[in-house]
């Protein structure tokens, strides 16, 4: 069991420390990403975009430390969970956007959005089973 908890902090930190530093290299050209998926006020949206860099790359900091790798779990959580909603909110209202989760999408589509959603949720799994975890 220890390996298994050890495997999933190590790639949920992998996956949001290239994220985080990714989105920290390009934070303007990633906050006209956020943009586009018009759920918040400009102003929002471009404060949103400069911060989730740093947020992302806490998140996975934290998880690299056993002594903070519930917070950090926790954390992941609720951020999966945000960009859940902003892919599934954007579809419904027949968005097609780039998620900018790695990288620039030169041709967004629809099957790239829910290929992200269900790959969200894979990671939003690992992250409960993290943070609910029993401590001894």
């Amino acid at each position: 069991m220890k390996i298994a908890i050890w495997t999933a902090r190590i790639l949920l930190a992998a996956v949001f420390l290239y994220a985080g530093v990714f989105k920290l290299g390009i934070s303007e050209r990633f906050a006209v990403t956020v943009a586009h998926f018009s759920i918040l006020p400009p102003a929002v949206a471009n404060v949103f975009a400069f911060s989730l860099g740093w947020i992302e790359t806490l998140t996975g900091l934290l998880l690299l430390i056993p002594r903070t790798s519930r917070l950090g779990a926790g954390l992941a959580t609720l951020l999966l969970a945000t960009f859940l909603a902003a892919l599934a909110w954007s579809l419904s209202q027949g968005f097609v956007v780039d998620c900018g989760c790695f990288g620039e999408d030169p041709e967004p589509s629809r099957d790239k959005m829910i290929f992200a959603i269900w790959r969200d949720a894979a990671l939003l799994v690992l992250t409960l089973g993290l943070a609910c975890r029993r401590t001894r």
